[in-house]
């Protein structure tokens, strides 16, 4: 959004300097050498929606498939099991920020605004 929509003179530079944070979820999820890659495909995806491009902002591109990058389908029954089964696991601090998050999110009062940020592998 910046990119596409801010005055950013040096997007290349703003890239190199937030790498290691844009890259954090891809890194853990595949490697040190290809999450930057993902990271990038990624951004490209986004770019794209705005007729924008990796390249259009003097960005690494990178080729990965199409196929690669598909957004997963997910089978609910199985993700609610998983839920279940990771429920479990969790300590009391854990436990405790899941409940005031499924809260928040089943019980919110109509025209009440609430903004979590939540960050973990």
């Amino acid at each position: 959004m910046i990119c596409g929509f801010g005055e950013v003179e040096d997007v290349p530079g703003l890239w190199v300097q937030h790498q290691v944070s844009l890259c954090e979820d891809f890194v853990h999820r595949y490697s040190e050498q290809t999450g930057p890659h993902y990271a990038l495909a990624d951004i490209e995806e986004l770019l794209t929606s705005h007729n924008l491009s990796l390249q259009k902002l003097h960005l690494p591109t990178v080729d990965l498939s199409a196929s690669v990058l598909e957004r997963a389908n997910f089978d609910v029954v199985e993700e609610q099991a998983k839920a279940n089964r990771y429920t479990m696991q969790l300590n009391s601090e854990q436990r405790n920020v899941v409940e005031i998050l499924l809260s928040a999110v089943y019980n919110n009062a109509a025209g009440t605004s609430k903004c979590y940020f939540l960050d973990g592998p």
